[in-house]
């Protein structure tokens, strides 16, 4: 069973007749979102989603975010607390996974549809100097998929983010690559880490299914975008 229709959602369509798991896919995914009526959206639909199917296991999408010390915490970040905390006080049988921005999409208000529309619009924009992290679709579905048919860390929260970070200065140097042309930005220093704590079991899990690989974030971006 499979609650929303987006990317994610798209990404784990298999699981639309699943009897046995729910992958709730219609939660809040913009990180700079503060709206109170749609953080009560999620709340209420991931709430009305458990009571209507009790006896199945939640599969929900959280953010690696937790782990960002160069921003302060948001409103957003508070929200995806709160729904963590209910899912551990109120539903039986789930999976929290922790995800970081995924190459794929074209959301402009995440970081690569935002730098992928600026680029390729020769469109100015400020660039923060920091570390992120990314996975591409193929990624996260595999990890994820491999997980649940496997039975590991059931009521658990789970990163699955790459074993290394990237800075957004490369990643704007490689779509320079990908569109052959320079972008437009203003350069801006941010003190402050970025250290996403995956568990041996996980890393063990993403070289098992062949998912660390030379150039990796290059590679990706340019099958995406390229």
């Amino acid at each position: 069973m499979i609650i929303g229709s987006g990317l994610i959602a798209n990404t784990f369509r298999e699981y639309v007749n699943d009897k046995e798991n729910i992958i709730f896919a219609s939660g809040v995914s913009n990180s700079s979102e503060s709206r109170s009526n749609e953080f009560q959206r999620e709340k209420e639909l991931l709430s009305n989603t458990v009571y209507n199917y009790p006896n199945k296991t939640l599969v929900y999408f959280s953010t690696c975010a937790f782990d960002d010390k160069y921003f302060s915490e948001s409103s957003y970040l508070i929200h995806k607390k709160e729904m963590e905390f209910w899912i551990f006080k109120n539903v039986s049988s789930y999976y929290i996974f922790r995800i970081p921005q995924l190459i794929g999409s074209n959301n402009e208000t995440q970081l690569i549809g935002f730098l992928n529309s600026r680029i390729q619009k020769n469109l100015k924009f400020t660039l923060f100097d920091i570390e992120r992290n990314i996975i591409d679709l193929e990624f996260l579905r595999k990890s994820v998929n491999y997980i649940i048919e496997n039975d590991l860390l059931i009521n658990q929260k789970i990163n699955i983010s790459y074993p290394e970070n990237i800075r957004v200065k490369r990643i704007v140097e490689i779509f320079e690559k990908i569109y052959s042309k320079r972008a437009i930005y203003e350069l801006k220093q941010i003190n402050g880490s970025f250290k996403i704590d995956n568990s041996d079991l996980i890393n063990q899990i993403f070289h098992k299914l062949g998912l660390i690989k030379l150039d990796f974030f290059e590679s990706k971006l340019k099958e995406y975008y390229g």
